[in-house]
């Protein structure tokens, strides 16, 4: 085993755990712990952007055994504040430009802890609830890191989807000559793997930060909108939730994850905090139309309320087969589609990536009803 500085975690609630360094020594830090049921993945876990202002804990057990490669980034940087896990593998599969988790994690400034009983900090959370927490040195003083965590919290002031949106901005990712169609993509923390699915509809795709002006979108002339994940709570971002309001009913738009919560807020819906949020890639949801139960990978800590069904024409169409939680609707007056889930999973299984597809052909069918 190799000889790694000692290291420790603190909740608020003052629970410690000791492990060792791994990653970056960009120390202390703090955020809120989050647990990740995937199995594999890790590389588009670290770095989702939804993931922004959070540590992440790893429930399986060997994390890092096929090390990484770049091009499986969902983005180039790592949002996550920090990665906890059980054992981080001393060996990984060689391959063509791989290289190993610990060294992805140094080049990415993302510090982390390996020997955590991961097991024991999900229990805690499952129990009690989300949790701030802040991770040290081994010689940092207990009081000072329990400080940290019990003084923080991921509010507007961190400017979560601020801080990820835009590395894509402004970039033409179609690769088709336009003949399908044009497509906006609102990035509140897109993951590359969004915008492929979009591009690969075969339409031109033009990606738009969170600053955007729903009159540029209408001025585009564009055929649909895509509002992407994010971190965060979106009552933390109104100004996104007011240009989305101008623009409903005027342009066909699909929510995914934190871009299901912004249109439903727009529609006059309500989001709440879940306890402890889903985050992995084996969340089973319910399509409410065929009884049929889809496997998808969510990540996500906020939820939709489900009075959004009380609003005229709104049709709820998925639901969280573990808990009841709203997973996804649709409003065919105002040409809206939302999931809650990842449709483009990475990680995860591709059981609903004909969510982009299913939208198109709806997106089609209203601008051929508008047209007649």
């Amino acid at each position: 085993m190799l000889d790694r500085p000692m290291g420790k975690m603190i909740l608020a609630d003052g629970t410690r755990y000791e492990g060792s360094l791994i990653g970056a020594p960009e120390l202390p830090l703090w955020g809120e712990v989050v647990f990740n049921t995937s199995m594999t993945g890790y590389q588009e876990v670290i770095t989702d952007p939804s993931y922004a202002g959070q540590i992440i804990v790893m429930t399986y057990p060997q994390i890092g055994n096929y090390g990484v490669t770049l091009d499986d980034s969902e983005k180039p940087e790592c949002a996550a504040r920090a990665l906890v896990v059980h054992e981080l593998s001393p060996f990984f599969s060689p391959g063509p430009d791989r290289i190993s988790l610990e060294q992805f994690m140094k080049e990415q400034n993302l510090p982390g802890l390996t020997g955590i009983d991961t097991r024991a900090v999900t229990r805690r959370i499952r129990s009690e609830g989300s949790v701030i927490a802040a991770i040290g040195n081994g010689s940092d003083d207990d009081a000072m890191l329990l400080d940290l965590a019990r003084t923080k919290t991921l509010g507007r002031e961190e400017r979560l989807v601020t801080s990820v949106s835009g590395s894509l901005n402004g970039t033409d990712a179609g690769s088709a000559d336009g003949a399908r169609g044009r497509a906006a993509v609102i990035d509140l923390g897109v993951k590359k793997s969004i915008v492929n699915n979009v591009r690969r509809l075969g339409v031109t795709t033009e990606v738009f930060d969170a600053s955007f002006r729903a009159a540029d979108i209408l001025a585009g002339c564009f055929d649909f909108v895509v509002f992407s994940n994010g971190p965060g709570d979106p009552a933390d971002i109104p100004e996104v939730v007011e240009e989305v309001d101008r623009l409903i009913g005027r342009v066909p738009v699909l929510g995914i994850c934190l871009g299901h919560q912004v249109i439903a807020r727009a529609l006059g819906g309500k989001t709440y905090k879940l306890k402890f949020g889903h985050h992995g890639a084996n969340q089973p949801v319910i399509d409410q139309r065929t009884g049929r139960v889809f496997t998808t990978s969510q990540n996500h800590n906020y939820a939709v309320s489900d009075d959004i069904a009380d609003r005229d024409g709104v049709e709820i169409t998925y639901t969280n087969a573990n808990d009841g939680t709203l997973e996804g609707f649709v409003d065919d007056e105002r040409f809206v589609e939302c999931v809650q889930f990842h449709p483009e999973a990475a990680p995860g299984p591709h059981d609903t990536t004909f969510i982009f597809d299913d939208f198109f052909k709806r997106v089609k069918g209203w601008r051929d009803a508008a047209v007649a």
